[in-house]
């Protein structure tokens, strides 16, 4: 990679507003040039640097950094500096990443993890444990250092210093000038040996004919980091008075669910109140007699075993319950199981609302401005999906909470998502034209319940609703490659009507038959994945060859470009000028006036088109759903027509349909009484 190299890293607080407070930055070029800026209450450090920065930019230089997001915040926290997206950057926090993703060789052996040297070891079945170590590798700066370059950095001093930093503390942060700005250089000292060393393991690793793709690859992934940089800057609104009075109910809420779950199942009585405190406690002693007598009882994930309970006991956790009723938005009342899975994720999804705790909130991530500003952890799943935190991410959290997320008067927000966007990719990665077919009928479920001849040929959504649902939850469980056992769990919970094991498997061998491509091309990519010891994505991020799980190895390519039409149709939404606030699985949102949200949503829809056709030229981009919302509408649901014809689903708060029970029994908690009356 014959190129010119700026090293650099910023040292900052106040993260969580939109302009971070600079308090230094060290830069190192490849030719050996070396410079410390000292930023702090400091405007002449801050005008030499931004035009140091433009000075680079345009000799042509590629700015490297550990973990970009913050350093491109830094930069856009600076006054006359380049547009960052134009900017060329490497981030080695995602170089190292992509090396750790399954890759044996670098996730276990000796590893620093929190600032100790351990011998890591791959995870083994259970039964064959002793006590060998199967952490999981760190991925940051340190972890990095010691792993590829066998320098062991002190973090203890990191942490003391920077906790300097991040105090804000002006007289702490000046009396201590030197140690920050020697702690600063110490965080670009190794950039250039890791930067070398990552390049030498690709061009060991990556077969010769993507030598000449390796430069783009890691471009294209510093790129998407400068425009998550932008994201995160920007952040996304909610309605922050609603908000506080929510986290203020938190306790509320819960004894609320626990009070109901107890008049639903008053035989079992799942939870203990007590009139003196008003407070409910889990009466795990009846619960666990409860999950003693079910079908599966014996399948129910055990706790650790303990010198008391030598076999271990019934697992209570949210995990244990969501094996066998996996509910994710609606909860039939007359299941016990449903009800506990709801009184779980709200606990935990309410967590992190609850400003007495010292665990992290998302009030942690909301600026003086009211915006919040998640970490959205980019590239963080196996197939390169964001894995932003559900504590400051609104939309990980229960249908319902996503109310709270709101613009001010005069602005709205818009959302628009790819309907069934992974069967489709599917269907072209596969060359399966009858999934292709069955996707632009508009309705796959309905499609392929006809396809096996259980619905009736005339049939609509409407008039088999019941039987489309199961087909819905057959074929959603089989994308994901569920067994018999486990899809007949999921249709019955999904659908409240029995489905024997029989059934499930019925229609595992029907999807088989009917798309026979996609079937045999599932098997082709497991049997190249052993073969070549990797699997790479359009863009370049690669699954490396130590993964012993057949249903992630065959998901990983559909999941994965799914995340890269996503990137580039955020890629092509900045470049036009719309405001991204956030990504989620296959959807794209975007913030704007009440005037022009109607215009940017056909502008949105055309970039998330042209990311389909960069991907799959002269093939036709996924279908589209999209909705707006603000709190300048009408309170009733209504719909509105864009320019070029696309309907969008209006609302003044947005009330997911999944969620729309829930959210009328606590709307109460976070909209006032006098709010109220007007709605």
């Amino acid at each position: 990679m014959a190129s010119k190299f700026a090293y650099l890293d910023f040292e900052f607080n106040h993260s969580k507003d939109k302009f971070l407070n600079l308090v230094a930055c060290d830069i190192r070029t490849s030719e050996g040039e070396h410079t410390a800026y000292w930023l702090h209450n400091d405007m002449q450090g801050q005008i030499k640097l931004s035009n140091k920065i433009n000075e680079l930019h345009e000799e042509g230089y590629i700015f490297v950094a550990y973990s970009a997001i913050a350093e491109v915040r830094s930069v856009l926290s600076l006054a006359n500096v380049p547009l960052v997206t134009d900017m060329k950057w490497i981030d080695l926090w995602l170089e190292y990443r992509n090396l750790l993703n399954h890759n044996n060789k670098f996730s276990y052996g000796e590893q620093l993890i929190k600032g100790k040297v351990r011998k890591t070891f791959p995870p083994r079945p259970k039964w064959q444990q002793s006590d060998q170590d199967s952490s999981k590798p760190e991925d940051n700066y340190a972890a990095a250092c010691f792993k590829l370059l066998g320098v062991q950095v002190d973090t203890d001093r990191k942490k003391a210093v920077r906790d300097i930093i991040i105090s804000a503390d002006e007289e702490l942060i000046e009396a201590n000038k030197q140690e920050i700005l020697d702690y600063n250089e110490d965080d670009v000292v190794n950039l250039p040996a890791l930067l070398k060393k990552i390049l030498e393991i690709y061009k060991r690793s990556y077969p010769k004919s993507v030598h000449s793709k390796i430069r783009g690859w890691m471009l294209g992934r510093g790129n998407y980091a400068a425009r998550s940089g932008v994201m995160e800057r920007d952040g996304y609104a909610i309605n922050y008075d609603f908000t506080k009075n929510f986290a203020d109910s938190v306790g509320d809420i819960l004894g609320y669910i626990q009070g109901e779950i107890n008049d639903l199942f008053p035989d079992i009585i799942p939870f203990k109140y007590t009139p003196k405190t008003g407070l409910y406690s889990w009466n795990q002693k009846a619960t666990k007699e409860w999950i003693s007598e079910l079908p599966f009882a014996d399948k129910w994930v055990m706790t650790d075993a303990s010198a008391r309970h030598p076999d271990g006991q019934l697992s209570l956790s949210l995990d244990a319950f969501t094996k066998f009723f996996n509910h994710r938005h609606s909860y039939p009342k007359d299941s016990l199981g449903a009800q506990l899975v709801r009184y779980l994720k709200t606990k935990q999804n309410l967590n992190g609302f609850s400003a007495n705790t010292t665990k992290s909130t998302i009030w942690d991530s909301i600026g003086s401005d009211g915006r919040v500003r998640p970490y959205m952890n980019i590239y963080r799943s196996q197939s390169s999906r964001s894995q932003p935190s559900s504590t400051s991410f609104m939309f990980l959290k229960s249908a319902w909470m996503r109310a709270l997320v709101q613009a001010e008067a005069g602005r709205a927000m818009g959302g628009i998502d790819w309907k069934s966007q992974e069967f489709l990719i599917a269907g072209y990665e596969s060359g399966d034209s009858a999934m292709v077919e069955a996707y632009f009928t508009g309705d796959v479920y309905l499609w392929f319940g006809k396809a096996c001849k259980k619905i009736p040929q005339d049939a609509t959504k409407k008039s088999h609703a019941k039987l489309r649902d199961r087909f819905k939850s057959s074929v959603l469980g089989i994308m994901y490659l569920m067994g018999a056992e486990s899809l007949a769990i999921k249709i019955t919970n999904d659908t409240g009507e029995e489905c024997s094991v029989d059934d499930a498997q019925e229609y595992i061998d029907l999807f088989d038959t009917i798309f026979w491509k996609y079937s045999e091309y599932r098997e082709e990519i497991h049997a190249r994945y052993k073969e070549e010891g990797m699997l790479i994505l359009a863009d370049g991020w690669t699954m490396w060859g130590g993964n012993n799980n057949q249903r992630s190895i065959k998901n990983c390519p559909i999941q994965g470009m799914g995340a890269c039409i996503m990137r580039k149709a955020v890629e092509y939404a900045q470049e036009i000028g719309l405001m991204t606030p956030f990504t989620l699985h296959d959807a794209l949102y975007i913030e704007g006036t009440t005037k022009t949200i109607a215009f940017e949503m056909d502008l949105l829809a055309d970039c998330m088109n042209r990311a389909c056709e960069f991907y799959y030229p002269g093939k036709r981009a996924a279908l589209l759903d999209g909705s707006i919302w603000s709190k300048d509408y009408p309170n009733e649901d209504g719909e509105l027509i864009t320019g070029s014809g696309m309907p969008l689903k209006k609302q003044q708060i947005y009330i997911d349909g999944r969620g729309k029970e829930e959210y009328e029994s606590f709307k109460t908690y976070f909209i006032r009484d006098e709010i109220l009356d007007l709605l």
